[in-house]
Formats: structure tokens, sequence, C-alpha cells
């Protein structure tokens, strides 16, 4: 039939100038107005990252979802890295984009899900406040699209340290509630895993027959759990955390009762058995095999340490205690310090007492 060709014919004609005006447009809007529209965009991103750190709360449960995201992302890297940079068509260069964005948006949603649990973990003020500063820090900077767009393109030491810091972050807090094991030996295998994951992204297959690069992989490896070791202070004790820490003059070891406690001040003249007393509650999100040590210290002066305990936690924490014996001279006023270290020194809480006539 002629006349519905024709009319189709011009149908599609007319279809094809507006499709043409409509990409000119937005090349043009693109264009003149590109930062204002990525500021929004980086606001937007910033506005759900904040989201996810509210509704992060206590929810252990989604955690699976974070190791996912950190699965995505490191195949999306390499995607990038090994797929899509070696093509030039406009295909390639679409996807690119595309995966991009969503290797942006997986780090962001995975470091601010992992804020409030180290958050919790951290004591202030301690060296392991350092480690929150850092992991803060890159949350905001992954908002900003055309910076951290272009570091994770162009810088080549950036993206692969990103991704090994952001998924050691993760692996350390997940594997010791996976694998039931100390909070200390999660961190060496996900230090292991984080560097392994990482190195792969720069190496190729076919490269690590070389024995060179075979031996890099290896020795970075060894060298990242030294790394950890080193560190250690730095790290917050993820997924443990100091809840309370209650002070009496005298203590039932079999109940932990106290018949008095104390939070901020104890007068000298109640420690009458020339002791005092701390129980210290730690909570734990389930079963996890821990060592606790506890720390008594006078105006910043270590006066105990206690034996380092090995127990398992409970699903909702578990109790430790410790007493301090008075000198001959009996206490002396001040503040007096209980600590709370893990037997592989990482400081999970501290809290302070004044003792007063």
């Amino acid at each position: 039939m002629p006349g519905v060709s024709g009319g189709d014919s011009v149908w599609r004609a007319w279809w094809r100038r507006r499709r043409r005006r409509a990409a000119a447009l937005a090349r043009i809007v693109l264009r003149r107005h590109s930062s204002v529209l990525w500021a929004v965009h980086s606001a937007w991103a910033l506005l759900t990252g904040i989201a996810v750190l509210v509704l992060a709360h206590n929810r252990y449960g989604f955690l699976r979802w974070v190791v996912i995201f950190i699965a995505l992302t490191w195949g999306s890297t390499l995607f990038v890295s090994r797929v899509a940079m070696s093509g030039q068509s406009r295909a390639m260069q679409f996807a690119r984009s595309v995966v991009s964005y969503f290797t942006r948006v997986m780090y962001q949603e995975t470091l601010f899900f992992l804020i409030p649990f180290y958050f919790y973990s951290t004591t202030f003020p301690s060296w392991n406040c350092a480690y929150l500063v850092i992991l803060c820090g890159l949350a905001i900077l992954s908002c900003f699209d055309l910076v951290f767009d272009r570091l994770l393109r162009e810088n080549t030491a950036f993206a692969v340290g990103f991704f090994a810091f952001v998924s050691f972050s993760a692996l350390q807090f997940f594997i010791p509630l996976l694998l039931r094991i100390r909070v200390d030996n999660g961190a060496y295998i996900a230090a292991g895993v984080a560097f392994a994951a990482a190195a792969l992204l720069v190496l190729r297959w076919d490269g690590l027959r070389q024995p060179r690069r075979l031996a890099f992989l290896v020795v970075g490896t060894v060298a990242a759990l030294i790394a950890v070791r080193l560190m250690r202070p730095l790290l917050p004790p993820v997924p443990l955390r100091l809840t309370a820490v209650r002070f009496s003059a005298a203590l039932d070891p079999r109940t932990l009762l106290a018949p008095l406690q104390y939070q901020d001040e104890i007068p000298i003249g109640t420690l009458r058995n020339g002791r005092l007393y701390a129980v210290a509650t730690v909570f734990s999100p389930s079963r996890v095999p821990v060592r606790i040590q506890m720390r008594f210290l006078h105006d910043g002066k270590l006066l105990r340490s206690s034996r380092t305990a090995q127990l398992t936690a409970n699903a909702n924490g578990f109790r430790v205690w410790d007493s301090l014996r008075a000198p001959p001279a009996g206490f002396e006023r001040g503040t007096y310090r209980v600590e709370v270290w893990t037997g592989a020194g990482q400081l999970v809480g501290r809290k302070a007492v004044r003792l007063t006539d």
C-alpha cells in the first residue's frame, strides 16, 4: 500500500529529526552545565550515603551484601582495566562509563555502611581514631564524582590502593563473624586476601607464570601481613566494642554482682577491703573467640595488667573482671582508668573513675 509506506517514511524522518535535535540539546546542556549537574549528583550521592549510614545502625545481617559489593567492585574494576580500556568503539566507551559509575556507587555504599560499625569499635581519643578518620575521608571523597572518577581512571596506584583499603576494611569486619575466628586472625586473612585481589588488578594471569612477578605477589602478601602486625594499635577491633564498665568495692566472682556500684567517683573510705573491682561488658554480635586483657592505670601510669583471658563471646557479648589491690599506704586520690585490650594489642575501650576523700 503506497499511502501507508509514504506516511511511514514521513513519520520516520520526523522522528529522526526530533531525536537529533534532542541529542544536540542534551549535548549543549551537558557542555554548558556539566559542573552544576555533577555537583547536584555529588550532593545526592552524599545524601544517599548518609541514608545508608543511618540504616546500617546495628544491622549485621546486611554484611553479606557488603561482601557481594566488594566482589562486584573487583569484577567491574577488572573489566575496565582489562577489557573496556582496550576498546575504543562507541559501545566500549559506553560500557566503560556505565561500569565506572556503578563501581563508584558500590565503593560509596560500602564505605558508608562500614562507618557506623568502625565508629562503635573506636575509642576516643586513641590511636585507632586515625583509621576511622581515613574511612570517613574516603567515603566523602567517593561522593565527589568528577574528582573520584578521575583518580580511579588516571591513577592506577590510587585505584589499586583504594580497592585494597576498602576490601581490607570490609573483610576484617566480616571474616571473624563468618569463620568464627579471633579478630586478630581475621585481620591477617583480610590483609592477605585484599592484597592478592588488588595485585591481580595489575598483574595479568599469564604474567603470574614469570618467577619475578610471582615472587612479587608472595613478598607483597607477606609484607601486608607484617604491616597488619605492626599497625595493630591503629585498627579498631571490629566487631567488638566496649559498652560498660562498672566499679565497686566488693564483687561476687561467680555472679559478678556487687552490693554497691559506682560510675564516676568513689570515696576512698568505701574501699575498706583494699581492692578496687572493675567489670567490663563487651558487645559481640555472634559467637567469636576472643583474648582479652584488662589494665589499671593511675594518672597515666600502668599499675596492673591482668592475665590474658581466652573465652568465646556469646551472641550478646561477654563480661570480664579484675581488681586492683591497694598499696601498703592505701589508695591515693586521683584518676584511675581501666582499659580493655585484645590479646593482640587492640584497644577495645576505656573508662575512668576518680577516687576522692
